[in-house]
């Protein structure tokens, strides 16, 4: 089995180095940017005294020093050593940072701090990153999408790039480059893909379509619908809309040593015991944040609604995916990690220190995160497919799920409170600079990334793939997103 790599995903940016002291005091701390990059030399280090020193000196009194310094420990070990890659936008109340975990996906650290009387730290959120500065403007001018994605592709440095789109119900792909740099075999338009975290939106679909047939409810707490499966008494009351929401307080489980997927699978062989073992891992360890308390972005909380849904189906949550989206929606070319896949498809490529290399994530490791989009192949067409069921729901339409389902799972809350982004259940909802809002996702498994937006004023769907993982920013994705979006904005 390859090295695991995490399955949150984020915008990336250009590396840059992170040159902060690991001895950083109190002295040298003059403002919240010095502040926020003390944190991550801090966790960094992977220093439990340093840690609980940090917490103790910045932090107010708002928690459990030892609680917090297990979360923050848990957290270095999980996704360290960090690398601060960009500054984000900083208030009197919140600072964010841009880094780069130990596997490369990109992550926002957002620290809630007090500015008065006395700089200190009120709370540290972890969550992926959906917004860039500005549009793209050299790509405004696209002629079809095919030229686009040969554009893209080449900016990205990517080996091929697919895009598909469903404006007014007319649908269109365009794709560029090859599948692999290996063998130069060229990108098809049914080509499968791996979509990464855009799975958390499948997953939220299935729940959808269960609460739609009454096998499960809005409102449902995790003590009804695990039954038999021990847990912290601090989980019993959370809801599976909190969860879904990421507001349920499970671990956010952003990556794992070998050792660890190891450990926790033990003996299990199917997807199916592999996360009920996972599921019972989770549980046994304490919440890190109180229902409702606070967004935290949570692979963790994918990966057990997933779990829910099989039992409440009493069926696989692969094969569920198939009965409840892949088939309702006609996804011909629509996989999961149960389904041998197509043998000519795009691999996944990361950077090596003499360019790219092909590289494919595969082992429990999919099945524990298949909620969370490990494991899910699509093509770009199958992709906007979904978007576009989805954007029936929001315009009133009944069909793969109620409208009123739609809609609920589309209802997003700031997160952090008071802040532009929204995240819904299992989809985001951003707004760029000079469009009407989207709701979408990104998504990577660190050899790919992809992008569905769902535009609901421009009647617009847009998925994008490419197959590459790296850090430039804006991706190739959401690059094509912008300049797709911007042809039709304030038109009919």
């Amino acid at each position: 089995m390859r090295k695991p790599r995490l399955l949150v995903t984020a915008l990336a940016v250009s590396l840059v180095a992170n040159s902060f002291s690991l001895r950083s005091t109190r002295l040298e701390v003059k403002s919240a940017r010095d502040l926020i990059n003390a944190l991550v030399a801090t966790l960094n280090s992977t220093s439990e005294g340093r840690i609980r020193n940090f917490i103790q000196q910045w932090a107010l009194p708002n928690a459990s020093i030892e609680r917090r310094t297990e979360k923050w420990l848990d957290l270095a070990k999980q996704g360290g050593p960090f690398k601060i890659v960009a500054d984000g936008s900083e208030t009197s109340e919140e600072i964010d940072t841009m880094v780069l975990d130990k596997d490369g996906t990109r992550l926002a650290f957002k620290l809630h701090i007090e500015s008065k009387p006395d700089l200190r730290i009120v709370g540290l959120q972890i969550a992926p990153a959906f917004t860039v500065e500005g549009l793209p403007t050299d790509f405004a001018s696209w002629s079809d999408l095919k030229q686009l994605a040969t554009a893209l592709s080449k900016k990205s440095q990517s080996p091929g790039m697919g895009i598909a789109t469903i404006r007014n119900g007319v649908a269109e792909v365009g794709v560029a480059g090859v599948r692999s740099i290996v063998g130069h075999d060229p990108v098809q338009s049914n080509d499968v893909w791996s979509i990464g975290s855009i799975g958390k939106s499948i997953c939220s679909t299935v729940i959808g379509r269960l609460i739609d047939q009454r096998k499960l409810a809005w409102d449902e707490n995790l003590k009804t619908a695990l039954p038999g499966i021990p847990m912290n008494k601090l989980y019993e009351k959370v809801t599976l809309e909190q969860v879904m929401r990421h507001r349920g307080g499970i671990p956010q489980d952003l990556g794992f040593r070998l050792s660890e997927v190891q450990r926790i699978v033990g003996s299990a062989s199917t997807p199916f015991s592999i996360r009920d073992h996972y599921i019972r891992d989770i549980l046994k360890r304490r919440p890190i944040a109180a229902p409702n308390e606070r967004f935290e972005y949570s692979n963790g909380g994918y990966a057990l609604l997933s779990h829910i849904a099989e039992i409440a189906a009493a069926t696989p949550y692969e094969k569920l995916v198939k009965e409840t989206v892949f088939v309702p929606l006609g996804l011909a070319h629509s996989f999961t990690a149960a389904d041998p896949l197509p043998k000519l498809r795009p691999t996944g490529h990361v950077q090596g220190p003499k360019g790219l290399v092909p590289s494919e994530m595969t082992g429990a490791i999919e099945s524990m995160f298949a909620g969370a989009g490990g494991g899910m192949f699509m093509s770009v067409s199958d992709l906007a497919k979904f978007g576009q069921a989805h954007l029936n729901g929001l315009h009133g339409i009944d069909g793969l799920l109620r409208s009123a389902t739609v809609k609920r799972l589309h209802q997003g809350l700031p997160e952090p409170p008071g802040g532009q982004r929204l995240y819904a259940c299992g989809w985001g909802i951003e707004t760029l600079p000079g469009l009407e809002p989207f709701h979408g996702h990104n998504g990577s498994n660190g050899t790919m990334r992809a992008q569905l937006a769902v535009f609901p004023s421009y009647n617009l769907v847009v998925a994008a793939i490419v197959n590459r993982g790296g850090e430039e920013e804006p991706a190739a994705g959401l690059e094509a997103v912008m300049a797709i979006a911007k042809r039709y904005a304030g038109k009919p």
